[in-house]
């Protein structure tokens, strides 16, 4: 952990932020309006009628008119043109980059950026209404190497890691996939296509890199045992899957992989630690 007394210098500097519960109401306000309030019926004409959609401006009305309450109520300004021009600028831009989304492939990669744009806008209301952008400039001026340095691990356990056990495993990867025997058991799973190949190919990345962002947090955390929860959860779920194969060869596979993954994590949540100043190992 962080030696106490760093953690109450960085406290110390932390620049507090006044009217927390207004930033609060107005998140809370977006999640009831985008998640609760807006039927498929809605989205799905958004998506086919783009912004000639009437259900998009009744959804953007109804995020102004739920921001403004939350506005009114928890942002102690008594100025009402402050009030207005913050709803209208949330109001506005939900309808702005919906519209942008409606164009956009519906996927994850395009949910996120949305609803990190919305998030954003929704920061820069509460800073406008409760007047706040010095706080705001000085907590930017905070960031230093021990946060860049977090942020640098969990890009490193993502895409660059998924690359490297790539290329460690190669030598074994096209033995495996290859040499596999053809199915004759009955329990044998039918033959997959090569498109469905490609999706659990997909799939299989997407849970390495919650895996090793998993990790990562436990050895941030310096919880190990977890870590050791989650490699027998992740056995325990394999285990079937390996029996019904027999076969040796994809079970060496696996677990190459599996240890492979953890071992350039732990290093990465190690070196990550040592930059912080908290090695779970003290000399």
């Amino acid at each position: 952990m962080i030696a106490e007394t760093s953690k109450g210098a960085i406290v110390n500097a932390v620049p507090d932020f006044a009217q927390p519960e207004l930033l609060v109401g107005l998140l809370l306000a977006h999640l009831l309006a985008d998640f609760y309030f807006q039927p498929y019926s809605w989205v799905k004409q958004r998506n086919e009628r783009h912004a000639l959609a009437l259900p998009l401006y009744l959804h953007a009305l109804l995020h102004g008119a739920l921001a403004f309450i939350a506005l009114v109520l928890l942002s102690g300004n008594d100025s009402m043109a402050t009030i207005g021009i913050a709803t209208l600028i949330i109001a506005v831009s939900h309808f702005k980059i919906d519209v942008i989304k409606s164009y956009c492939s519906q996927n994850t990669t395009a949910f996120v950026i949305d609803q990190l744009a919305h998030v954003a806008v929704i920061l820069g209301v509460f800073l406008y209404a409760t007047n706040q952008w010095h706080s705001a400039l000085a907590l930017l001026k905070l960031l230093g190497a021990q946060h860049l340095a977090v942020l640098l691990a969990y890009l490193a356990v993502l895409k660059p890691s998924s690359i490297v056990i790539k290329q460690l495993l190669s030598p074994w990867s096209s033995e495996v996939l290859t040499n596999k025997p053809p199915s004759a058991h009955p329990n044998d799973p039918p033959t997959i296509t090569t498109e469905a190949q490609q999706t659990l190919s997909l799939a299989g990345q997407r849970i390495g890199y919650l895996e090793r962002v998993l990790m990562l947090t436990f050895v941030l955390l310096n919880q190990f045992s977890a870590i050791g929860f989650l490699i027998a959860a992740k056995s325990i779920f394999r285990f079937g899957d390996l029996t019904k194969h027999q076969d040796r060869k994809l079970t060496e596979y696996v677990l190459l992989g599996t240890f492979t993954s953890v071992a350039i994590t732990l290093a990465i949540g190690l070196a990550c630690s040592a930059v912080l100043g908290h090695l779970p190992i003290k000399s």
